[in-house]
């Protein structure tokens, strides 16, 4: 019973991720739609990830480490797109100055 629950939660872990995901790729582009995820939110779920990986092969659990194996680069994707947003937000002129002149 444990191995059934531990599989079926590994699985929702997954699911819970696809949704921001759809949403981050379908919006890259939406530097407003971008402002509210944050790096270091997907940072952190990232490195989480990577750890769970670790420790779900290295001790055999694979219900952790399997699920964590296609999260883990969902996390990578999002914190890619959103540092992409935010360095074209920085190189992007302010429309509301005007141009400077040489």
């Amino acid at each position: 019973m444990g191995l059934i629950l531990g599989w079926l939660v590994g699985i929702i872990d997954v699911v819970q991720f696809l949704p921001q995901a759809r949403h981050t790729i379908a919006h890259r582009a939406n530097i407003q739609a971008m402002r509210g995820v944050s790096a270091w939110t997907w940072a952190i779920a990232t490195v989480q990830g990577t750890a769970w990986v670790i420790y779900g092969l290295g001790t055999h659990h694979y219900a952790v480490g399997v699920p964590n194996l296609v999260i883990t680069p969902i996390c990578a994707l999002i914190l890619g797109l959103k540092l992409t947003a935010d360095r074209r937000v920085k190189v992007s002129p302010d429309p509301s100055r005007p141009p400077r002149r040489g």
